[in-house]
């Protein structure tokens, strides 16, 4: 058995920027990520204001990546779109790429990076916790960071419920198209459905979809039953996708929670729940449309390096977590259930043609609180300042 002071689970985003934050103070600390290599993931691949300065603190420029620029947002209903300014400058950067620029990062600032490892279990030993890799070496360690994504791990009671799909394609699409998405993420509402489109680096256009578990059980995992499916039930949508090549075979598919969601220990393993730091999507799920999954990823990661470094417990962390995220992540459920109805949508949309600002404070209202303190503060700040002037 190898004894290290700190073992993260999971290569994403929140994972490797805890593995940043400990290794740059000179702690030791070990990354395992299941998968052999960065790969594309089911994500709407938004990088909000918050998003940019935590990639900027950790060394990533993710403009210089070539991520697109996002600068408006379109809504539609099936019988109504409307158009408006976001808050911020966003930009839009594939998984793939952002990924990997994250995992070097992590293996820059001294964290020992194993690619290719997956945890089999995990399991308390006294104040700490022993993890059994699949390839058969255990680790014991004092701190125990729980970073993969909407995938649980055995030996950690999981009471999400998932009961939606998430689905992602990458298509190549008309040169018409690309130019009426540039600088602008397209968001469509049907009933309990979601789907976004964007433009990532190299021209590619993102397509994203939260559906019901029964609905993508009807439509299969190909390809040409969702674009069918889409192609009937949004007319504004079928203009997207005519001529539009896919990337790959079928759709990439992830299980996830119905509208928002946040960490509470309870039941049966409580006790041991309580004592990891769970963060990005294992602590906190937020409604993909707000396009704020990143940013609840880096800053729950960060908040959880700060009481690392200060010796301060999981359970004081998750309740700081909870007060850093609960906000946004309420608000936005409220939305996402009003958009998952006819009648709800359809306020919603004529109320943001009333007063097109709506949905600018909305947009501000389910953000992570933005703070420039870290590696990059003059470059946060100029992020901070640019965004609020648009």
């Amino acid at each position: 058995m190898r004894r290290v002071e700190t073992v993260v689970v999971g290569g994403g985003p929140a994972g490797t920027a805890v593995a940043c934050g400990l290794a740059t103070a000179g702690r030791e600390v070990v990354l395992l990520e299941r998968t052999g290599a960065p790969h594309h993931k089911v994500c709407g691949e938004f990088l909000s204001i918050e998003t940019q300065v935590h990639l900027l603190q950790l060394g990533i420029d993710a403009a210089a990546l070539g991520a697109a620029p996002v600068g408006q947002v379109t809504i539609h209903s099936s019988t109504r779109s409307v158009s408006t300014a976001l808050p911020f400058r966003g930009l839009s950067l594939s998984r793939y790429r952002l990924d990997a620029a994250l995992l070097d990062a992590a293996r820059q600032s001294g964290a020992e990076v194993r690619c290719g490892v997956a945890v089999r279990t995990v399991a308390p030993a006294g104040d700490a916790w022993t993890v059994q890799c699949d390839d058969g070496e255990v680790l014991h360690c004092r701190h125990l960071v729980l970073a993969t994504g909407k995938t649980g791990v055995r030996g950690i009671a999981d009471t999400r419920a998932g009961v939606m799909v998430g689905l992602k394609m990458h298509l190549r699409a008309s040169d018409d198209v690309r130019r009426a998405l540039e600088g602008r993420v397209e968001l469509f509402f049907l009933d309990r459905s979601y789907i976004g489109l964007e433009l990532v680096e190299d021209g590619i256009a993102n397509l994203c979809c939260l559906l019901s578990r029964e609905t993508v059980a009807r439509l299969g995992s190909g390809w040409a039953g969702l674009r069918e499916h889409l192609v009937a039930e949004m007319p504004a949508l079928a203009e997207r996708l005519d001529g539009a090549a896919p990337a790959w075979d079928k759709p990439l598919a992830v299980v996830c929670p119905a509208g928002g969601y946040l960490h509470r220990a309870q039941g049966e393993g409580a006790a041991e729940a309580a004592a990891v730091y769970r963060v990005g999507d294992r602590f906190a799920h937020i409604p993909p449309f707000t396009g704020d999954g990143l940013a609840i990823a880096l800053t729950t990661a960060s908040l959880a390096v700060g009481h690392i470094l200060e010796g301060r417990p999981p359970g004081a962390y998750a309740g700081a977590a909870r007060r850093l995220t609960g906000t946004a992540v309420r608000l936005a459920g409220i939305m996402s259930a009003l958009a998952g109805t006819r009648s709800g949508r359809n306020v919603l949309i004529r109320a943001a043609a009333w007063a097109p600002s709506l949905v600018g404070n909305i947009a501000r209202r389910t953000r992570m609180p933005l703070s420039v303190k870290g590696f990059c503060p003059e470059a946060a700040e100029r992020l901070a300042n640019a965004g609020s002037r648009r």
